[in-house]
């Protein structure tokens, strides 16, 4: 309480200076939520105390709660039970209030000080929405940036795990923290980071996807995510110590692992946790779906329209009997399937979860059947696009799966082409271009894993 009386004796007016309580009336004229208090007088000149009422905690007010027609002033201000307190300009208190912050100041004084009275809206922490945990800590990044950094420092307990943040947005002036181990990270990715993410010029930013398609604005488009993204402290953890960094923002509960090269998409957190056999099986049962998904479409266009001979004699009367009466070219029909069941998939993204199992199973069974009763496709295709949609959802990261998604159109156009060699060339086109890539210096198909010893 006196370093508050202190520090209101100090405020004082400048010469040819506008009185900071003007400022902040003009400044939050139309804004139904701000308040001016006035809360007492000191040395004969009135006190305010300025605020959203929609964002400062009214617990922390109780010295306002007393009659404001009367009271001693220091009675009132010994009931503050904040945390600090910092004296400023206009621009520094304009910025202070809309982040929920109170402002103290005299009627004439050109500052004010600042109280930290913020009383942040925030979920509690749960279990993660977006990646389902099989093993493994069960709690989930929310959308608080100091909720966030405990998260990640009750996995790692060291000093090594340091923290590094700036504030970017002209409007919205987003915290942006970035961590790192020390005895892991490489420097240059280090001092690469730190000047991109100084050198954002940006009026807001609201989520991490947002923060890195800014941060690689520079570089040319790629179809491949650069970055996995996740709300799970323990894989977050878990690549600090590869020698990774990580990126979250403040209001997003979503954190972004720095470099991420091919393999981590396909890796999951629960593969640290399982028996090493166990590990690499379900890594070849997902590379095996990648492939499936990749290519089987297009090995059912190329090898029942153009490579007709590569199979055998049954397996080619099979073909021809299951499309004996269908009125399309085998690359319509495949087509024609393959953008349905992404229809079938998105509509299940985007309706509410109480309907959306049944609506696609409904929608998947009987719009099947009916097209199978109109001759429109074949049975072999229904089989074929069947095994790739699951195939799809065997992807551990939902980017890599969108990618997957888009690629399977461009190889089945290979493959109504030129056939066999078509899906051949698509495939050398792939691995020329992934080969092509770097994220953040480091080559796309380079496997970090080696790295996880580098750390004693």
């Amino acid at each position: 309480m006196r370093d508050i009386l202190a520090s209101i004796y100090r405020l004082t007016e400048q010469p040819d200076s506008v009185p900071l309580l003007g400022l902040l009336n003009e400044a939050f004229a139309d804004s139904s939520d701000y308040r001016a208090s006035l809360i007492g007088a000191v040395e004969g000149e009135e006190l305010y105390l300025c605020y959203l009422d929609s964002l400062c905690s009214t617990e922390k007010l109780e010295f306002l709660l007393g009659d404001e027609s009367g009271g001693d002033l220091s009675f009132r201000l010994s009931r503050y039970s904040g945390a600090g307190l910092m004296e400023g300009e206009f621009q520094r208190c304009e910025i202070a209030v809309c982040s929920g912050a109170a402002v103290l100041c005299k009627q004439s004084s050109s500052a004010g000080l600042i109280l930290p009275l913020a009383e942040n809206q925030q979920r509690g922490i749960g279990s993660p929405v977006t990646e389902n945990v099989l093993q493994g800590p069960m709690n989930a990044f929310i959308e608080s940036l100091d909720v966030n950094t405990a998260l990640i420092r009750q996995q790692i307990h060291s000093s090594k795990l340091k923290m590094w943040e700036t504030v970017i947005g002209t409007a919205s002036h987003t915290r942006v923290a970035l961590y790192y181990y020390a005895d892991a990270i490489d420097p240059e990715l280090l001092s690469d980071l730190q000047d991109r993410i100084a050198e954002i010029r940006i009026e807001s930013i609201q989520d991490s996807a947002q923060f890195l398609r800014i941060l690689m604005s520079r570089k040319r488009f790629h179809l491949f995510p650069l970055a996995i993204s996740t709300e799970r402290p323990d894989r977050v953890s878990m690549d600090l110590l590869k020698g990774k960094a990580i990126i979250m923002i403040d209001g997003s509960p979503f954190a972004l692992s720095i470099p991420s090269v091919y393999t981590d998409f396909w890796h999951s957190p629960e593969d640290k946790y399982v028996n090493p056999f166990v590990t690499n099986f379900l890594l070849t049962l997902r590379f095996l779906a990648m492939f499936i998904n990749l290519f089987l479409p297009a090995l059912y266009v190329a090898l029942t329209s153009i490579n007709v001979d590569v199979n055998r004699l049954e397996i080619s009367l099979a073909a021809a009997a299951s499309r004996e009466g269908v009125p399309y070219p085998v690359f319509v029909e495949t087509l024609l399937m393959l953008i349905m069941i992404d229809f079938i998939t998105e509509a299940g993204l985007r309706l509410p979860k109480t309907v959306s199992s049944t609506v696609t199973m409904v929608g998947g069974v009987v719009l099947g059947q009916a097209i199978i009763q109109a001759n429109i496709v074949s049975n072999l295709l229904i089989i074929v696009v069947a095994a790739t949609a699951i195939t799809n959802f065997i992807v551990i990261d939902y980017q890599m799966g969108l990618v997957q998604r888009i690629l399977k159109y461009f190889i089945v156009a290979g493959a109504s082409i030129a056939g066999l060699l078509g899906i051949v060339f698509c495939f050398a086109c792939l691995i020329i271009y992934l080969s092509c890539i770097e994220t953040f210096g480091t080559p796309y198909l380079t496997s970090l894993w080696p790295k996880k010893n580098k750390v004693t």
